[in-house]
């Protein structure tokens, strides 16, 4: 059995380096690909990317679920995290003690 992962263009460079096979689709297609995917005897996984769902809400794709023997996933959209910026010294601190301190002056 293989796993397929359905994707939005923007995460393509990611999967296609693990050597994990992909499929990117935008959201209008995803029901169209994933009906294809199952008809594939070699595919038991498919897991799609939630912001995939915006036109096939998650209802659809679970009632494409129920008629098929394999197993599809939703995966969570990658979370927006926010970059926080250590200053040099906080670093070289950081590095020759081992773990991180918070100095407040």
């Amino acid at each position: 059995m293989h796993m397929v992962f359905v994707i939005p263009e923007d995460v393509r460079l990611g999967f296609n380096l693990a050597g994990i096979r992909e499929l990117v689709c935008s959201p209008a297609e995803l029901a169209q690909t994933v009906r294809g995917l199952m008809k594939e005897e070699q595919v038991g996984i498919i897991a799609v990317d939630e912001r995939l769902l915006a036109q096939t809400g998650a209802e659809d794709l679970h009632i494409l679920g129920k008629e098929w023997r394999g197993l599809l996933l939703v995966l969570p959209a990658p979370a927006a995290e926010e970059i926080v910026h250590e200053d040099y010294a906080m670093q070289l601190i950081k590095k020759a003690i081992g773990y991180h301190v918070r100095l407040e002056i």
